[in-house]
């Protein structure tokens, strides 16, 4: 057992300390809490070695030191500056996500390297190119063709497709992170509350067992009902604010039967 003080996105604690969660969980480690101000501090087990490689894909984490009898050893820096490359903005008529919110999401989502990665919004594609630098197979789907002339990525296998008729088979995704559709630059014709039903109950029939699923979406939606009422479970959320007119939750859940 190791105690690690870890620096974090301040503005997303709650939320940096869930992708520490997923990413632990993905190399069989295991965490305990010990404090989450002004840093996050907790007691870890496992390799350490093991940990900084996987935290080098970490989107909110910055530093990690090792606590040694109240001495403090550095573990690990990391340079976010390409997260400071491109904020939430437009691109060829469609809203781009913060390119951070896009690696947190595929964290989240615990993506491994070889699994099968599915966008069911891909738009212009930053959720998905997370992915596949992590290692991940991946497919998006979009209703909108336009946006899928900017992926360029032989990669990724586009569907231009209704989400809720997809041809992807029940059960064979491993993991899901999407941004979904709510505002008025998109192009689908369905009351908003109708749209992120369907997406949980679409979500569900691909997810395998195991399989968990990361998105955000605006507060004035309640999306947590309708996928818990399905089966799935709630592992960690947290609140982003964008602007003075726009905050979003972020849930993870994970499809257990």
């Amino acid at each position: 057992m190791v105690e690690l003080k870890i620096e974090v996105n301040q503005d997303l604690r709650v939320l940096a300390y869930h992708e520490l969660e997923a990413l632990v969980e993905l190399i069989g480690g295991s965490l305990e809490l010990v404090s989450d101000l002004p840093n996050l501090v907790v007691n870890y087990d496992g390799n350490i070695d093991t940990l900084r490689n996987v935290l080098c894909r970490a989107a909110l984490i910055k530093r990690v030191w090792v606590i040694d009898r109240e001495k403090e050893h550095k573990l690990l820096e990391l340079d976010r500056s390409r997260y400071r490359v491109l904020r939430r903005g437009r691109e060829g008529g469609s809203v781009t996500i913060d390119l951070r919110i896009a690696r947190l999401l595929i964290n989240l989502a615990r993506v491994r390297e070889g699994s099968l990665f599915l966008d069911p919004f891909i738009g212009t594609g930053m959720i998905a190119h997370e992915a596949l630098m992590v290692g991940a197979r991946v497919v998006g789907i979009d209703i909108n063709y336009k946006p899928l002339y900017s992926i360029h990525d032989t990669y990724i296998d586009l569907i231009n497709s209704d989400f809720t008729l997809s041809p992807v088979r029940n059960e064979t995704i491993d993991s899901i992170a999407t941004d979904p559709p709510y505002n008025r630059l998109s192009i689908i014709d369905k009351d908003i509350e109708a749209l992120y039903r369907e997406f949980a109950n679409e979500a569900y029939r691909v997810l395998r067992i195991g399989g968990y699923i990361a998105f955000s979406h605006p507060t004035y939606i309640n999306a947590l009902d309708w996928f818990m009422s399905l089966g799935f479970e709630l592992v960690g959320g947290g609140l982003q604010y964008v602007h003075g007119g726009l905050s979003r939750l972020i849930y993870v859940f994970k499809k257990f039967n």
